[in-house]
């Protein structure tokens, strides 16, 4: 019994949360003379440098997060565009440092209880409190999953009028739902009037799954 308390005290110590959580980085720039407006017409394709199945996968929630966004005139098929929007996910395994904390568990105090049984004899039972003391740190490395998608913007001559460049890390989820998380918020927030450079937390629904379904 005191060793569950001591865990449900440590936990409470240290924060436990059983939801997943999202940490990455959103860094874009924006030429100030170009207006893109939600009536401009955005032509969507992948960059030529991209994998191409990863590409056909994810072009049309590229086109639905933009319309999403409130443009109006976006497709992979559009004539006349004002703007040719190129993306390119790619992602790779890295390696994180960190410090934890470290607990003891320490006396506090302690308590005595005294009975007597059927038969008239005395028993008394002494109980230690313990509680987690912090001692110190350590460093720990993890393996983490890091997804991250480059967005320009090109008017009609070629010239780059926006950049974007979002990452998000996970040690336990799959590329893919990384991708479509990535897609979605990366877009969403997109500047098209000013620069930004925005790290970012945010804790998923409770119901939320980041693995690939069997």
């Amino acid at each position: 019994m005191r060793a569950f308390l001591s865990v449900l005290l440590l936990l409470f110590v240290t924060g436990c949360s059983s939801n997943v959580v999202m940490m990455g980085r959103q860094v874009s720039n924006v030429d100030p003379d170009v207006k893109i407006t939600p009536e401009s017409r955005i032509l969507v394709e992948a960059q030529k440098s991209a994998d191409p199945l990863t590409n056909k996968r994810y072009l049309d929630q590229v086109v639905q997060s933009f319309k999403n966004k409130g443009y109006f005139y976006v497709g992979a098929k559009l004539s006349s565009p004002d703007f040719i929007a190129r993306y390119h996910l790619t992602s790779q395994a890295q390696v994180r440092e960190r410090q934890e904390p470290i607990y003891e568990e320490r006396r506090t105090g302690r308590s005595t209880h005294c009975y007597e049984d059927k038969d008239g004899g005395r028993h008394c039972e002494t109980d230690f409190h313990v509680m987690p003391y912090l001692v110190g740190y350590e460093t720990v490395k993890r393996s983490v999953l890091e997804a991250v998608l480059d967005l320009e913007l090109v008017n009609t001559n070629g010239k780059v009028v926006l950049h974007s460049s979002s990452s998000v890390e996970h040690s336990q989820c799959s590329r893919w739902k990384l991708y479509e998380f990535l897609i979605e918020r990366s877009i969403k927030n997109l500047n098209v009037e000013q620069p930004q450079d925005q790290p970012y937390r945010i804790e998923m629904p409770e119901d939320y799954q980041c693995t690939d379904d069997l």
